[in-house]
């Protein structure tokens, strides 16, 4: 198995760091910090450096660019979905969750339409759904009686999910006109719980481990490949921006003294690997 370790990309610590994005329109890092409602945009210049920062009113779940070249960006918030403009103005498009919920991770499918999950603030067994924002804007429930929805990534005729209480990774057969199969286990996660999670280059999988302090590379078929270590334990997703994997981290619940103790945690990693993978798909509103 080979071995990597991450270093921080920037000092600042968010309260929980998530769902880290690579906007290729405007070579720019996106990413939130969840509970308290943010949204960053940061660039690389042989560090990450914020460049701008958005507060949606509302906990920020995910963040994905549109296929609008000068546009904005599409989030997963608050109880549901909404668009964020340039200039900062939020518009909320749809709240399919009930009161005490919450949206959590999400990404676009390689045909442009947004996968995006949700969890109970209680994190209540079954309480959750996954949902499919096409590109007309309608909103459909593809998997109910989930509890905490994370992370989606697509390989050609395949989408791996992850229910983080499960311990696993799930897989159903992915269709052209974007219809998913059967849910069924791929392979069972050890050593931290799934959260985030993407896709490189040769078809594995790099899953985040929160509690687990790092990022594991799965074979398709479950082979344990490479091991990132990170110095926070709470390892919450991953991103590739070319051969540059981008780790988020969180410190949330959190005393003082766990914060002490875990200087780093809450922070964003980067490690450079011998492979690569896509940016993140955008939105792509129907014409």
């Amino acid at each position: 198995m080979e071995h990597y370790t991450a270093e921080p990309a920037l000092q600042t610590r968010a309260e929980h760091a998530e769902a880290p994005a690579w906007d290729s329109r405007r070579d720019e890092l996106l990413w939130v910090d969840q509970l308290v409602g943010l949204v960053h945009r940061g660039r690389w210049h042989g560090g990450l450096s914020i460049t701008h920062t958005y507060q949606l009113g509302m906990p920020a779940g995910a963040v994905v660019p549109t296929s609008d070249p000068d546009g904005g960006w599409l989030c997963a918030a608050g109880r549901g979905f909404a668009r964020l403009d340039v200039d900062g103005t939020v518009t909320v498009l749809a709240e399919p969750e009930p009161d005490g919920n919450r949206m959590n991770d999400a990404k676009c499918d390689p045909l442009g339409r947004f996968w995006a999950g949700s969890m109970a603030f209680s994190q209540e067994n079954g309480a959750a759904s996954l949902y499919r924002m096409d590109g007309d804007g309608t909103v459909t429930a593809v998997l109910r009686d989930v509890t905490i929805s994370n992370g989606t990534a697509w390989t050609r005729d395949r989408m791996y999910y992850i229910d983080t209480p499960t311990q696993r990774v799930d897989v159903f057969d992915f269709s052209p006109d974007g219809e998913i199969g059967d849910r069924r286990a791929a392979f069972s996660v050890e050593g931290g719980a799934p959260d985030g999670m993407c896709v490189d280059d040769e078809g594995c999988l790099w899953v985040a481990l929160f509690g687990g302090g790092g990022v594991r590379r799965y074979s398709p078929a479950g082979e344990v490949l490479a091991f990132v270590e990170v110095d926070a334990p709470q390892v919450s997703s991953c991103a590739f921006a070319g051969n540059r994997l981008f780790i988020t981290t969180s410190q949330e619940n959190y005393s003082a003294e766990d914060s002490a103790r875990h200087p780093h945690a809450g922070k964003l990693f980067t490690v450079t690997l011998p492979v690569g993978g896509p940016p993140a798909e955008p939105y792509r509103p129907a014409t």
